[in-house]
């Protein structure tokens, strides 16, 4: 049995820390993915075929922006707080088979996005973003859940994964209130936003990765490509 001194005691260890980090970073969670986003809607991209990169990544946002409303209709509101609040512990819907489907649904939109910028090196890049973020994140929620809800919290953990969802749905033993569908399609009104603007960038970057090829054919390109008179040509 190992004796722990009071100088250990006061020691934070690493999960401390990232549960202290954690805190910071889930109020500013909201800004955070900006930066990544406009790298993937700015930077040019080599010539591939679209339908390797906008076929698996429109199912990758219809999935991610699915896998989040069907979860905001279950917390409702508090899905947009940036404080620690937490009404009740949902464990139905979506948190029937993972515990984090909003970060879940988060990370498939990006992988999404990323697909479809034809960004595809930076696939790897996005996953290590994501646990670098989501991480403390997932850490500090857990502590603010378990001191909350204590052998409630603790044994719904025995049941559902963290992040890789299962196919056998965990039977709520709690009372299911029905789907805020309504107030969840509202709340994620802004993330819907968010997602039609990057489309119309991928596609309107799309045209003008193809606009030199366009100009190359279009006749009245030939007036401005026009070989200079002669000096040997009458007036």
């Amino acid at each position: 049995m190992v004796n722990l001194t009071e100088a250990d005691m006061a020691t934070p260890t690493i999960k401390m820390r990232l549960i202290g980090l954690g805190e910071w970073v889930f109020r500013q969670r909201s800004w955070t993915p900006i930066p990544l986003m406009l790298v993937l809607a700015l930077s040019s991209f080599r010539e591939s075929k679209d339908v390797f990169c906008w076929v698996p990544g429109l199912v990758l946002l219809v999935c991610g922006e699915g896998l989040r409303v069907w979860g905001v209709a279950v917390v409702g509101k508090e899905s947009r707080t940036r404080g620690g609040g937490v009404g009740r512990l949902a464990t139905y819907g979506p948190y029937a088979y993972v515990r984090n489907p909003l970060y879940l649904g988060n990370v498939l939109l990006t992988l999404g996005a990323t697909f479809i910028s034809k960004l595809l090196w930076m696939v790897p890049v996005v996953v290590m973003l994501f646990v670098v973020q989501y991480v403390p994140i997932v850490l500090w929620e857990e502590s603010v859940l378990a001191e909350k809800f204590g052998p409630e919290y603790a044994a719904y953990c025995q049941q559902v994964p963290r992040w890789v969802p299962r196919w056998r749905r965990q039977r709520s033993k709690g009372v299911a209130i029905p789907y805020q569908w309504r107030a969840a399609f509202w709340s994620e009104r802004s993330t819907f936003g968010t997602l039609m603007l990057l489309i119309l960038v991928m596609v309107a970057k799309e045209d003008l990765r193809h606009l030199p090829k366009y100009l190359r054919k279009h006749p009245l390109s030939t007036l401005t490509h026009a070989a200079p008179p002669s000096p040997h040509a009458p007036p």
